[in-house]
């Protein structure tokens, strides 16, 4: 009986790892915390993953997150720009280099 779960898990594991890699890259989250997770845990796995947030999209190349110190909104700017105006509240904001 012992031997039949555990061949049973060495199938269905991966299958729910590559699920919920998956399922996770899709929704801009860590495709390989979500493969270990569902590796180790085959259906809490693919659960979780469909029931986490979508994360945060990546900017476009040669651009780079921000958020406005001040109404804490997100906007892409230039990767080289070291000022933007905030589109929501209109403050100037000086960029550390990066």
């Amino acid at each position: 009986m012992t031997g039949v779960l555990f061949v049973s898990w060495i199938i269905i594991g991966p299958i729910c790892a590559i699920i919920a890699c998956t399922i996770a890259g899709r929704k801009n989250r860590s495709g390989g915390g979500f493969f270990l997770l569902g590796l180790l845990f085959p259906l809490i796995g693919v659960i979780v993953a469909i029931l986490a947030s979508p994360g945060t999209p990546l900017p476009p190349l040669g651009m780079r997150a921000v958020v406005c110190p001040r109404c804490n909104a997100n906007q892409n700017v230039p990767a080289q720009q070291v000022s933007y105006e905030c589109w929501q509240c209109k403050l100037d904001v000086q960029l550390a280099k990066a």
